[in-house]
């Protein structure tokens, strides 16, 4: 009996120092490949740089943007330019990011902190006072169609728009006399039963 529990415990040990050294390697490993961005900027021409330690590449100039990969110490990657902490680079054929922290990258260094443009003066205008000594147009006046009486030549529908879609609001009977009020693209807009309505212009005898 004290054996099979001497070799649980063996095992139960051997598990939880297992757990614990994936652990730490786990951390460790994450430790060297974190890749937070700082504000320095460098005047470099595009060429190839190493890596500095382990590092990710990734898709844009943020550390949650997706991963492109990741670089080993002293790894090569062609460097394009640094954009105040975050280098762009050709890496594998794509465009990523790198933080520039990261990278060996021979040049100059401009800046610590990403000047902000100046604001531009904005001159005052002076208020217009036209506006206000202009006395406000009068809108044109609407003169009114000159109506007639017409007939119909034969029986015909007047519907209520320009379109033989359109719906019917009743029938003139031949000789019927009905309102004309104008002729639009062979559409006669009618006065019927009090309504405005349409009416093919071919069907009315408008002399």
């Amino acid at each position: 009996m004290n054996n099979v529990m001497s070799k649980k415990t063996t095992k139960l040990v051997a598990a939880t120092g297992l757990a614990l050294t994936l652990a730490f390697t786990t951390v460790a490993a994450g430790a060297f490949t974190v890749d937070a961005a700082q504000t320095t900027h460098y005047t470099a021409k595009p060429q190839m740089v190493t890596a500095k330690s382990a590092v990710n590449v990734r898709a844009g100039e943020s550390t949650t943007s997706k991963v492109l990969g990741t670089l080993k110490k002293g790894e090569k990657v062609y460097f394009v330019k640094d954009n105040y902490g975050w280098s762009k680079v050709t890496y594998k054929g794509k465009t990523g990011y790198v933080g520039t922290r990261f990278l060996n990258i021979p040049g100059k260094q401009v800046s610590t902190v990403k000047k902000a443009e100046p604001a531009k003066a904005v001159t005052p205008t002076k208020p217009s006072t036209k506006a206000a000594t202009t006395a406000p147009k009068k809108a044109p006046e609407v003169k009114k169609a000159a109506t007639k009486t017409v007939t119909a030549k034969s029986a015909v529908y007047v519907r209520a728009d320009a379109s033989k879609t359109a719906k019917i609001l009743g029938t003139l009977k031949k000789g019927e006399k009905v309102t004309f009020v104008a002729d639009n693209h062979g559409w006669s807009k009618v006065i019927y039963n009090g309504k405005t309505g349409y009416v093919g212009t071919q069907f009315l005898n408008l002399k």
